[in-house]
């Protein structure tokens, strides 16, 4: 249902007609809360309220991306970029961060889901080496090996 057929439309319970209303909620995701102005269509004659799909995901990707810039969190392509420079596959990086289910990965990388403060705490982590091994011995996960250029003699 687009943005465009509710207002004015009739609300067949008691004949009002509905119109574009907005209001500012809270909204919880990943642990993280953010304020945001949503819209919605009320009824005018009873109160109904109705949400379309687009304005709800407009509300959630705007809390999103609140949530992600107060607390500092990767943007999806980082989290991406990060995965992919290390030369892991979506499973692998899945496993370094606690057995993750790699559908959540997949989601974090696509901005489907949003990560909490810690799993972003881990992911970035893994940029240290050090870390990196060491995640990657106790998971079970063998690294790509990391070529390094050869040292010229004189």
């Amino acid at each position: 249902m687009s943005l465009s057929t509710l207002d004015g439309s009739l609300h067949r319970g008691c004949g009002g007609r509905y119109a574009l209303q907005t209001e500012t909620v809270t909204m919880r995701l990943s642990g993280m809360a953010a304020e945001v102005t949503r819209e919605f269509y009320r009824c005018e004659k009873c109160g109904h309220e109705q949400r379309t799909i687009e304005q709800r995901d407009a509300a959630e990707k705007s809390a999103t991306e609140h949530i992600r810039a107060e607390h500092d969190l990767l943007a999806p392509k980082a989290i991406r970029q990060l995965r992919e420079s290390l030369g892991l596959t979506v499973a692998q990086f899945a496993e370094l961060i606690y057995g993750t289910p790699k559908g959540i990965v997949d989601g974090w990388e696509k901005g489907k889901y949003l990560q909490n403060r810690e799993a972003d705490a881990l992911i970035r982590s893994l940029a240290d080496r050090e870390t990196l091994e060491k995640r990657a011995a106790k998971a079970g996960v063998n690294l790509p090996v990391v070529e390094t250029a050869p040292v010229p003699t004189a």
